[in-house]
């Protein structure tokens, strides 16, 4: 005798296999911001794309002395891809990275620092002391186009 499968209903497969993409997605970028040290040992959390990663990184700025967000000047929209340098006061280079999303989260120790940001030709140069107990915030604003989501 020979055993009969169900035939396969095509709508509820393809319903199973959009729902499986679909949480695949948004674990993925629930968490997908960089979380890292630097040379120093420094840790630092890099990324902020989409509400999830900026409300998880957001819940965590507690735990950093300084916090650089980068956004366009006109639109106010965030930006991505800036190049940041963060050097101490002897000139020590201490932080560089092309930044993932908008936002950098780093503990840096007590100190004077100079956070630089470029995007292609255009740099901003930052100033900020990091005091016991700082939580410091700088937004760095370039002429640089971005889409307001």
């Amino acid at each position: 005798m020979i055993a009969m499968r169900p035939p396969i209903d095509s709508r509820r497969l393809f319903a199973v296999l959009v729902a499986a993409l679909l949480a695949a997605l948004v674990a993925s970028t629930v968490f997908a911001f960089s979380r890292s040290q630097s040379a120093q040992g420094w840790a630092f959390l890099d990324g902020g794309i989409g509400r999830s990663e900026i409300e998880s990184m957001d819940a965590e700025k507690g735990k950093y002395s300084l916090r650089v967000i980068t956004a366009a000047r006109v639109s106010g929209a965030y930006l991505a891809d800036v190049d940041v340098s963060i050097t101490d006061e002897k000139g020590a280079k201490v932080f560089e990275r092309r930044l993932q999303g908008p936002w950098l989260l780093i503990d840096l120790p007590l100190g004077r620092y100079e956070v630089r940001g470029r995007v292609g030709q255009e740099t901003i140069n930052r100033i900020t002391t990091i005091h016991p107990g700082d939580h410091h915030q700088m937004v760095l604003y370039f002429d640089a186009q971005a889409e307001k989501p």
